[in-house]
């Protein structure tokens, strides 16, 4: 009763702020701001990246990382009933964690920041208590390796780091078993 009275009060919080910045940035976007327990992908262009405009910039994440995993992620059908769950409270926890680090000032964006926030998001959303990748069975985690392009996993540091962090949390959760062996070949991989 009281996790369901703190969720309530979260969802409650993480509304406010969007009307907050809608009100502040005048945009007209207010739909694409609001959660839902149904993960979409409209957010990352309609608000995201119409707050920050870092698709140009050095630093870019919102539409060609956020937006194209987010597209990829719902369309594949090859979860198991587990991996789908994880899959959309994955979605839904990135957008809802993104939506505070924006500024409420368009002016004030800073793309490095942004996007280095980004990753470290996308590790406490893939491994979050009730919903963690951790668990996933081999499909599931077959599956995501066949959704993500290698240079995003293996090429770019910052994907580097998340898939090191995230490895480092399972396999402190897993038991000694063949999955721990590789995760644990992952971590030397990536070191």
């Amino acid at each position: 009763m009281e996790a369901l009275q703190l969720k309530a009060q979260f969802k409650v919080i993480v509304y406010l702020i969007i009307l907050a910045m809608w009100v502040l940035t005048g945009t007209r976007a207010m739909a694409q701001y609001q959660s839902s327990a149904t993960p979409s992908c409209g957010v990352y262009a309609a608000c995201f990246e119409a707050t920050c405009k870092c698709e140009a910039s050095q630093y870019p994440y919102f539409i060609s990382y956020g937006k194209k995993y987010c597209e990829r992620f719902l369309a594949s059908t090859d979860w198991s009933q587990a991996g789908a769950a994880w899959r959309d409270k994955t979605l839904v926890c990135l957008q809802e964690k993104i939506v505070p680090i924006l500024p409420q000032n368009p002016a004030l964006c800073n793309c490095q920041s942004l996007k280095a926030a980004a990753f470290q998001i996308h590790v406490a959303c893939y491994t979050q208590p009730g919903a963690s990748v951790c668990d996933l069975s081999v499909g599931d985690w077959s599956t995501i390796y066949q959704i993500v392009d290698n240079h995003d996993l293996f090429g770019d540091p910052d994907g580097r780091a998340q898939m090191l962090a995230v490895a480092q949390i399972c396999v402190t959760r897993r038991p000694d078993g063949p999955i721990k062996d590789v995760l644990n070949k992952i971590i030397a991989a990536l070191r």
